[in-house]
Order: structure tokens, then C-alpha cells, then sequence
């Protein structure tokens, strides 16, 4: 079983796939495939994980790579939009020590809050301002857990966040603790997919 967690040591590849809701199954089961029939034959594949988005908008392949050199990014599908592919790593979590089991059958949603630095020299500061988001918004109702990811190219920071119910994140997203400091984060990188919940769909 997939575990996100800080001290697990491993990288993690997003690949986050644009598409339209007719189009979301079919998606799935190509990232599904190629996850099974390549990746996970690959040396240095710890897991594989797969979540769709509740408005069909977005499919997203989470694999974690024991090392930097051991990566393979996911190749795009000729018949779907290319996807946005960086490798991460875990650079904060709330609760400290948290671990996070992924499986089709986890209770819970996850929001993926999506940033994309303006310049790679933002990253640093970015990713001070959202620590300090992180405690801001830690006491929530609902929140189970959080690990926020920065790209090691210095271009993106993810934070994989894991509610309890859309009822919770939509009440925290109506009154955002951190309202203070989000203009700031805002000046340095673009928000995207911010208010997008994710389930997941498969595991290995």
C-alpha cells in the first residue's frame, strides 16, 4: 500500500492529466495500464497510485521513485492532452510524523492545491509561506492530514492535502485561515485546481 510521508525518504513523480468528462474513465484505465505494464517494472518503483477528479476534469498518476536517478516520467498518450510531469519531494507535513495510506477504499477525499512558481528562484520563499499556511490551517475541522511536495526544478509545489468530507474542505476554502499571507503566495506563483477533490481509484 502507498504510504505519503515525510520520512519515508522517496520521491514522487505527479503526472496530472487534463480531460473531459466523457473521456475521464477511458484515461484512467490507459494510466492504469501503463502503471502495470512499464513502470512497475522499472529498478528503483516503490508504488503506483491513481486519482480522478470529482468534476472529471483531471486524472492524476502519483508514483514514488526510490531515488532521483532510478525515475521514469510517464511517456503522454497520443490520444489525450499532454500531462504536466515533475518529481517531487515532501518538504513539510502536518501533523508532524503523519502518514498517509492511499487505496480505492480509504475514506476521505484529497485536494490537490496546485502552484506554479512564476520563477524557479520563487520556490524557496514559496515554500516558507506555506509552511506558515500549513500551521494556520492545521486545527481545521476535517483535515486528516497534509504533505506539501516542491518539484526538484524549482517550477512547482503541490500540497497533497486529505479531508474528511467536501463538507470540511469547502467550509475551510469559504474562510481561509491563511488569508493573510495568500496574497504573497500569489505574487510569487499561480494557483490552479485549488478547490478540485480527488478520490482514488487505484493502487500497486
Amino acid at each position: 500500500m502507498p504510504v505519503v510521508s515525510k520520512a519515508n525518504g522517496l520521491l514522487a513523480e505527479f503526472t496530472i492529466f487534463p480531460v473531459e468528462p466523457d473521456r475521464q474513465a477511458s484515461l484512467v484505465e490507459g494510466v492504469i495500464q501503463n502503471i502495470e505494464s512499464t513502470l512497475k517494472h522499472n529498478p528503483g518503483f516503490s508504488s503506483g497510485t491513481v486519482l480522478r477528479s470529482h468534476d472529471g476534469l483531471r486524472v492524476t498518476g502519483y508514483i514514488q521513485w526510490v531515488d532521483q536517478a532510478s525515475y521514469q516520467a510517464t511517456q503522454p498518450f497520443p490520444e489525450f492532452a499532454a500531462p504536466d510531469v515533475h518529481l517531487y519531494e515532501i518538504f513539510a507535513e502536518e501533523p508532524e510524523g503523519s502518514e498517509l495510506y492511499l487505496s480505492p477504499d480509504m475514506n476521505g477525499l484529497i485536494n490537490f492545491g496546485i502552484f506554479k512558481m512564476k520563477k524557479t528562484e520563487n520556490q524557496p520563499r514559496f515554500a516558507e509561506l506555506f509552511r506558515q499556511a500549513l500551521n494556520m490551517v492545521s486545527e481545521q475541522p476535517g483535515l486528516i492530514s497534509t504533505h506539501p511536495h516542491r518539484s526538484l526544478d524549482g517550477w512547482r509545489c503541490i500540497n497533497f492535502g486529505h479531508w474528511r468530507s467536501l463538507e470540511d474542505f469547502t467550509a475551510m476554502d469559504s474562510n481561509r485561515p491563511f488569508s493573510p499571507i495568500f496574497g504573497e503566495m500569489l505574487d510569487l506563483a499561480n494557483n490552479e485546481y485549488q478547490k478540485t477533490l480527488h478520490q482514488v481509484v487505484f493502487t500497486t
